[in-house]
């Protein structure tokens, strides 16, 4: 049985996702070029870590959900590219961490 704290890491996570995907398809050919492999490094990251909270080699704490809703609210607020692309970074940097 998955703990709270992982089903809503990984709905929040997911949506992240799904936010990063819509800015990517959203931006002009500089702007994709900017953001490709930051991308797909960060779907990588996610899709290791979705693993591992699937077959419960991974807890996250309430204060993992914490920061992956701090996360999401940084996507939802970036505008320009580089505010997208630094907050990407941050994500990816925090998914390895776990």
């Amino acid at each position: 049985m998955m703990t709270d704290s992982n089903t809503l890491f990984l709905q929040t996570a997911a949506a992240v996702m799904n936010e990063l995907d819509i800015r990517y398809m959203e931006a002009d050919l500089d702007g994709k070029v900017q953001l490709k492999d930051d991308l797909d490094r960060a779907m990588m990251t996610f899709s290791e870590i979705r693993c591992r909270i699937l077959e419960s080699e991974l807890t996250c704490t309430p204060a993992d959900v914490a920061k992956m809703q701090q996360l999401r609210e940084e996507v939802n607020e970036a505008g320009e590219i580089q505010s997208v692309l630094s907050t990407m970074v941050r994500l990816t940097k925090f998914f390895a961490r776990l």
